[in-house]
């Protein structure tokens, strides 16, 4: 009986350890969470056809601002998921809220681009609409817990200038809204083409205060790709930084900037030089870690490869000082690169996320080439130690890749909104467009992964 009883405990054993292994397989960071909406992914109704921005409540609900459409009318739209995943019935209808036209000289809206959430639960969004006139402007809404319009905001929830105007509908560059709320719940909104940035109060007037009645010519911006402002921050002393650069879905290797302005609207000259920071990442995106210090992701060349090919390019991460000098204790002398080799040859960063450990993740295409141009992509996320070192415990080597649409070729996708939980999961909003969005359709994802 004894050599059967200790090939029992053998048996018993080996099994321990295959079931250990395949617990940490599953728990591995950077692997998709299947306990979230179906096996880690959500994919959203067709009235969120595109995703522009995502934020966590206090709650733990998750909301997803951008596009989509209701009865062939375009819409902007505001989407709730509850922690698990699935739309929250408590919002909106059925957890989807659409507003086609909130009245007004408005006569056609193009979709939410930016999103904050306020200290009490309400949710500020800032998208395009195109008024009677022909003219493309920035609106911005404020909604209330449940998903309806605030009435005390604006009028009837909705404000504007028609001063601040962003790209026209006939325009191929891309137009973007840039979002921030400040502690007083005063709102900054910054928009390309007129690439003008506004301070509303939190009632929804331009403040008089702020700029010239309240607006304010940003710095070092242009109508190009890759002079758009992609994103506001405010510094805990008030002051506020803009990033300018290239915006999704196709990562730009172009240089970006940062700039800095004081509380009143004017150009900080003691930031960077003469109030402008260079960047040689495309500053698609802008996060403040904890210490103040500035963080900025975009594309950037990750490796060089012998001619006639070309370089590849690949997630750049830069890190500055409060007042905008290269902090050379990160990565190598201030910048980290994440490069997707050869299978994603021309990748960048749209989004970024800072855990509370100090790691930062960022996240946007892992492509093959750019849009429209037949090549397929998916979504990247790469996460670095507080030191700017690829974490080699995240993915494979600190990279992540996931394929959302799968069966199909010539499918874009990106993300382009990355937020960190309460609990450390990573939640990431993007799109898709089969058949290079050339009649192929588009839809919009989110997808949750594992942190540790």
């Amino acid at each position: 009986m004894q050599p059967c009883h200790n090939a029992r405990r053998l048996y018993l054993f080996a099994l321990a350890v295959v079931l250990c292994g395949a617990t940490y397989a599953a728990a591995q960071p950077g692997t998709l969470d299947l306990t979230f909406a179906n096996n880690g992914i959500f994919a959203a109704p067709s009235t969120l056809r595109g995703a522009a921005a995502v934020a966590i409540q206090s709650n733990g609900n998750i909301v997803v601002a951008g596009g989509g459409a209701v009865d062939q009318t375009s819409a902007d739209t505001l989407v709730r998921l509850t922690p698990a995943g699935v739309l929250d019935p408590s919002f909106g209808s059925g957890g989807v809220v659409t507003v086609t036209n909130p009245g007004g000289s408005v006569y056609y809206v193009d979709g939410f681009f930016a999103l904050a959430i306020q200290s009490n639960g309400e949710i500020v969004a800032a998208g395009a609409a195109q008024l009677e006139s022909g003219n493309v402007i920035v609106q911005v809404a404020r909604f209330q817990t449940n998903g309806s319009l605030d009435p005390s905001f604006g009028s009837g929830g909705f404000t504007t200038t028609t001063a601040i105007t962003t790209t026209p509908y006939n325009s191929s560059a891309p137009r973007t809204a840039a979002l921030a709320l400040q502690p007083n719940g005063d709102i900054l909104v910054a928009a390309s083409y007129s690439n003008l940035m506004a301070r509303f109060t939190s009632g929804g007037q331009l403040d008089t205060t702020f700029g010239s009645g309240g607006i304010v010519n940003l710095a070092n911006t242009g109508a190009s790709l890759s002079t758009a402002p992609t994103q506001i921050a405010v510094q805990k002393n008030g002051k506020i930084l803009v990033a300018s650069g290239s915006l999704a879905p196709t990562p730009q290797l172009q240089a970006g900037t940062i700039s800095r302005y004081n509380s009143n609207g004017s150009l900080d000259t003691t930031f960077g030089a003469s109030g402008t920071a260079a960047s040689v990442g495309s500053a698609s995106a802008l996060l403040l870690q904890s210490d103040g210090k500035i963080v900025v992701a975009g594309s950037l060349t990750s490796r060089i490869i012998a001619p006639p090919a070309a370089n590849y390019v690949g997630f750049g991460i830069v890190r500055y000082t409060l007042n905008g000098a290269i902090d050379k204790t990160f990565g190598s002398g201030g910048v980290a690169i994440a490069d997707f080799g050869g299978s994603a040859p021309l990748s960048g960063a749209f989004a970024l996320a800072i855990q509370s450990n100090g790691e930062i993740v960022a996240a946007g295409a892992a492509a093959q080439g750019a849009l429209n141009l037949s090549f397929d992509s998916a979504f990247g996320l790469a996460r670095f130690t507080s030191a700017g070192q690829l974490d080699s415990s995240f993915g494979s080597g600190g990279l992540v890749t996931t394929t959302i649409v799968s069966g199909s070729s010539n499918v874009f996708s990106d993300v382009t909104g990355l937020v960190i939980q309460s609990d450390g999961k990573i939640v990431a909003a993007g799109n898709t467009e089969v058949d290079q969005g050339f009649g192929g359709g588009s839809g919009a994802y989110v997808a949750r992964y594992l942190a540790q």
